[in-house]
């Protein structure tokens, strides 16, 4: 990123958020996600399939299937640095038991080692949609 780019998504945050001052300054998004809006979640997901899941769980909420969704649930890994993981969905499936899911279209090498790091301190296993 030169200085002229930067120039160009300064001057479009004014208006914008970062992802469309970016799209406006011609960067492309990491992956080639998509942001996309749902109408029945009323917020913003990081790509299409992220909100087609959120879609598919809300519906699954209200259908009694699931309880207590939550989206991008934060778990700190370690205090110094602090360094976090934050997953795409929180909820308790029919038999009460906490599920934690992130969709993801690829899985890096940074992501795996939080995964296990998270398994390690919290016991948690993320299912990977």
């Amino acid at each position: 990123m030169n200085e002229s780019d930067l120039v160009k998504i300064r001057a479009a945050l004014e208006k914008d958020t970062l992802v469309e001052a970016c799209r406006r300054a011609g960067r492309e998004m990491k992956y080639h996600s998509t942001r996309t809006y749902s109408m029945l979640c009323n917020r913003e997901f990081a790509s299409k399939r992220e909100a087609q899941r959120a879609e598919e769980l809300v519906l699954l909420e209200r259908a009694g299937e699931i309880t207590d969704l939550e989206y991008q649930p934060r778990y700190i890994l370690c205090l110094m640095p602090r360094i976090t993981y934050t997953a795409d969905f929180r909820y308790r499936d029919e038999n009460g038991k906490e599920v934690v899911e992130d969709v993801k279209g690829m899985l890096t090498r940074e992501t795996r080692v939080k995964l296990a790091w998270l398994k390690e301190k919290h016991g948690i296993d993320v299912v990977i949609t």
